[in-house]
């Protein structure tokens, strides 16, 4: 199994951070693959830019460890597994998100890593603006 972990620096305070990560039906303003989002009790479906969804269960919103955890249980990606954490960290007066995803099959992660990277800047974008 792939692992892809990614620490990426933001300008936000941790808890204002933190408030727009738990809002896990926000999600779509983080990640521009993503039109919309909707919660159904603990699962989330997200439309992604270019048609399809991805079909999520919320496993964890942890106010004390500022994480949350999710499972991509449908996609069109051919993912044979998906587990994956979104957390926020104290860093000095800012903070730091953190992604960790775990998945098969392992070829999965490059293109998850190339992902994530794109990301980068919307990531940033998103916490700055709270």
């Amino acid at each position: 199994m792939a692992t892809v972990h990614r620490e990426i620096p933001i300008d936000s305070t941790v808890d204002a951070a933190w408030k727009k990560l738990s809002d896990v039906g926000g999600v779509h303003g983080m990640l521009s693959i993503l039109s919309g989002c909707s919660i159904s009790g603990d699962k989330r479906v997200c439309e992604l830019q270019g048609g399809g969804t991805l079909e999520e269960l919320i496993i964890s919103v942890d106010d004390d460890q500022r994480r949350v955890a999710y499972s991509i249980t449908e996609s069109p990606f051919g993912f044979e597994f998906h587990s994956a954490s979104m957390s926020v960290l104290a860093n000095g007066d800012k903070a730091t998100f953190v992604w960790i995803t775990d998945l098969k099959p392992d070829e999965g992660a490059e293109q998850f890593a190339g992902l994530v990277e794109s990301e980068t800047d919307n990531i940033k974008a998103f916490f700055a603006a709270s």
